[in-house]
């Protein structure tokens, strides 16, 4: 799946070469990729007048055009959707000055107007497919796009992986270097714990490593260059990451350590319960210190009375949240 997937990423590479901060960019340079831009003049007409426009017509058209040749089987991959964003975010991050952050934003800004349209276009079916799949990837939606761009750079060394070594032409003789370079840069994610310390991201990291060791078992023999294969290291949890915390995503706190992609998801389920309680049980102890220090001057005893009361209540509140 991964080797049409990564075909198709370059295929669309070629397509949008271009300078993101060209001014004067306009959708009429790129008319293979028009299809999904703007209306304008009354709805008569499509036009992309500036890069992200071109960019969010061009994502598009990959995801129709790849699901319209390769089947809906493809939709059920978690791969799939994690890898279009990826590419998504790479592209938004060319351009230096957009100011937009997550796709969130770019989804408000660019997308939002067009999508009313979409129904009475050709393929609009396999379109809302697609849109349903990446709907369901709500946590891909907040992600820095900076970051995304640093895990992108991951994928593309993988993707060469998986497109050098064909069934046409089996003589590869950089494999290994190539693999090498990839898991240097694995590596270099492994160590950056805004990557490591999110939830969302870390679950990424588990989708490469897991398509890099589909590589090594299923097509690397197929290739001459491809022996003696590097192995990837295990993935960072956040407990390991607490060198550097102040990086790590507020969002994540409280998660439990776990490995592959049905922990991840056990330890946000843990973290949505826990946040709550822990919230209650610090504002519970900012009461109860504000409450000792308004008792300043009293009797000692009469305070430690009241101290062990509020000490109780606090424990019979977080037990009542946990």
């Amino acid at each position: 799946m991964l080797k049409d997937l990564c075909e198709a990423i370059d295929a669309i590479d070629i397509k949008i070469s271009l300078d993101a901060n060209d001014p004067n960019l306009n959708s009429d340079d790129y008319m293979a990729l028009n299809k999904y831009c703007p209306f304008v003049n009354n709805g008569n007409e499509q036009k992309c007048k500036n890069y992200e426009e071109i960019i969010i017509s061009a994502f598009m058209t990959f995801l129709v055009s790849f699901i319209s040749s390769n089947g809906n089987g493809y939709l059920d991959s978690d791969n799939f959707a994690e890898y279009a964003i990826l590419w998504l975010c790479y592209q938004l991050n060319q351009k230096t000055e957009n100011g937009i952050r997550n796709l969130n934003e770019f989804y408000n800004n660019y997308i939002n107007g067009i999508e009313k349209y979409i129904n009475e276009l050709e393929n609009a079916e396999t379109y809302n497919s697609c849109l349903n799949t990446i709907n369901k990837k709500q946590y891909l939606m907040s992600m820095d796009i900076k970051e995304m761009s640093k895990i992108y750079e991951a994928l593309k060394l993988l993707c060469k992986l998986y497109t050098e070594c064909n069934g046409k032409n089996p003589n590869y003789p950089n494999c290994s270097q190539d693999a090498q370079d990839f898991v240097n840069e694995f590596k270099n994610l492994n160590d950056d714990c805004s990557i490591t310390g999110n939830n969302s991201y870390r679950k990424i990291l588990y989708t490469l490593s897991t398509d890099y060791d589909d590589f090594k078992n299923d097509f690397a023999e197929k290739c001459t260059g491809c022996k003696d294969m590097p192995t990837l290291p295990n993935i960072k949890t956040t407990q390991n990451s607490i060198e550097c915390p102040a990086q790590i995503r507020v969002q994540d706190k409280g998660e439990s350590p776990g490995q592959g992609s049905e922990a991840i998801s056990s330890g946000s389920s843990v973290a949505s319960k826990l946040i709550p309680a822990l919230l209650v049980f610090a504002i519970l102890v900012f009461l109860g210190v504000n409450y000792k220090y308004s008792l300043f001057g009293f009797d000692k005893q009469l305070k430690r009375i009241h101290s062990r009361e509020k000490i109780k209540k606090i424990k019979k509140n977080v037990d009542h949240y946990m």
